[in-house]
This record gives C-alpha cells, sequence and structure tokens, in this order.
C-alpha cells in the first residue's frame, strides 16, 4: 500500500498584470537614459542659445569631460567584480574544507568502531582499543575547535575555558602530550598557531590539578540510596501474599457449600 503524500505548499508568483507593469516600468526607464544620452549634447547647446548655430567643437570638450566620469564607473564595476570574484574563491574553499572535513571525521568513526580499521592508521599511541578509541574521540573534538576558531565563534576566553575542562581528565592529557607538540610545530598559518596556543595554555592550566575519575560505567545501574535491595524476609512475604490470594477462593467456596449443606438439612 501506497502511503499518502502530504500537500505539497506553493507560493504563488506575482500576477501578470503586475509583472507586465513592471517590466514597462524598466523598458520606460531604459528608453528615459537613453534619450538624455542622446538629446545632451543638444541640451548642452543652450550655452550659445541656439540650437542650429552650436559650435560643435566647444561641445565636444565640454563632452569630453563625461570620460573621467564614466572612468571612475567603470573602475568601480571592476573593483565590483574584483570583490565578488574573491568571495566565491573563499565560499569555494570553505566548501572543500567543510568537505574534506567531513570526510575525516567519517574515516574516524569507521576507526573507532573496527579495531581493524584503527590498525590500519599505524601503532597505537595508547595500550588498548578502547584508549585509542578515546584518543581518537578527543581529537575530533579539537579539530571542532579548530573549525569554529577559524570562522570566529569561539573567542579566546572560550577556548581556554573549553580547554581546560577537556584536558582535566586523562584521555585529553594523553591526547595533547602527543599530539600537542607536532600540532604546534606545523600551524599553516598564524590563526592556527594562536589556536593551538591557546589550547596549550589550557593544557598547562589543567595539569595545575590531578586528573579526574570518572565514575564506574556501571553506576546507573546501581540501587538508589534511598531504596534497599529486596531482602529475604521480604520475598518470603511476598510469596505468601500470592499462596493467600490462591487458596482464598478456594476456601470461600468450601465454606459457602458447607453452609448451604447445614441450611437444607434444617
Amino acid at each position: 500500500m501506497t502511503p499518502a503524500r502530504r500537500p505539497i505548499l506553493r507560493v504563488r508568483a506575482p500576477g501578470g498584470l503586475t509583472r507586465f507593469l513592471l517590466l514597462v516600468a524598466i523598458l520606460l526607464v531604459i528608453l528615459a537614459v537613453m534619450t538624455l544620452v542622446v538629446l545632451s549634447p543638444l541640451a548642452l547647446s543652450g550655452l550659445d542659445g541656439n540650437v542650429i548655430r552650436a559650435d560643435w567643437h566647444r561641445l565636444s570638450s565640454i563632452g569630453s569631460t563625461y570620460g573621467a566620469v564614466s572612468a571612475i564607473i567603470a573602475a568601480m564595476a571592476l573593483a565590483g567584480v574584483a570583490t565578488s570574484l574573491i568571495i566565491q574563491s573563499r565560499e569555494a574553499k570553505a566548501t572543500r574544507t567543510s568537505a574534506l572535513r567531513n570526510l575525516h571525521i567519517d574515516l574516524m568513526r569507521m576507526a573507532m568502531e573496527d579495531p581493524d580499521y584503527m590498525e590500519c592508521w599505524g601503532t597505537y599511541l595508547t595500550d588498548s582499543f578502547a584508549e585509542e578509541r578515546q584518543y581518537t574521540y578527543v581529537n575530533l573534538i579539537v579539530n571542532h575547535w579548530y573549525s569554529m576558531y577559524e570562522l570566529g565563534e569561539c573567542t579566546d576566553a572560550i577556548l581556554l575555558a573549553m580547554a581546560a575542562e577537556l584536558f582535566s581528565s586523562a584521555p585529553g592529557r594523553r591526547f595533547w602530550y602527543h599530539a600537542g607538540p607536532g600540532l604546534k610545530e606545523r600551524a599553516p598559518n598564524r590563526r592556527a598557531s594562536q589556536f593551538y596556543r591557546r589550547v596549550d595554555e589550557g593544557y598547562r592550566k589543567a595539569l595545575e590539578q590531578p586528573p579526574t575519575i570518572p565514575p564506574p560505567h556501571n553506576a546507573a545501574q546501581a540501587p538508589a540510596p534511598h531504596q534497599a535491595p529486596p531482602t529475604g524476609s521480604r520475598g518470603l512475604t511476598l510469596l505468601l501474599a500470592v499462596g493467600c490470594g490462591a487458596v482464598a477462593p478456594i476456601a470461600l467456596r468450601i465454606i459457602y457449600r458447607v453452609l448451604r449443606h447445614i441450611r437444607m438439612k434444617s
């Protein structure tokens, strides 16, 4: 059975009359501008008071002054085109960078899910696959911070606070101990170098305190402090209650038959 489709909401375009009037207005403006350009020399002839006997050489000299204005307009147009190309180039670079980072995240996710794929990235920097997964996950966290910092969505103060919190744990410290020096040395630009310096400051600040100890993984399964686990006496009480509930109907039936028998004899 084919599921019913939801109705598609369509936005109506402006009416045909409105578009026709807009097109006519644009054409009239273009014709008016062209007419003014064509008749501008005749308008300048008013300086002599006679259109027929106008001094065309003088008008030509006056009209040549428009060349400077047109040159300025052309330069402004060229600057606008150059700015547009620069913006498009930056957007294309940002798109490529985002695609590469998404691919990196997908590869890291595959390695975190399968030890065979994790082994393809080289020698383990930790002692187990679980710790290597933590190492890889911290790497993704730092890369996410770098993206935010590069886009200007993360200030230095926020970055220091996040780094101090991340490196308060053993997995974060383990990652920065191995990867931090290389990242700082191979920073591609000043912005990246400043980012890694701020992260390293958070790391140094976090080392002033011992690493935090996480709670046990089965803490959610432990009983709450105010709830005592079931004891043997409670289990026996529950068993007796169930037995009484099963025997009560039978006992009532027997009593009913005895009373009925006594009434019939009397």
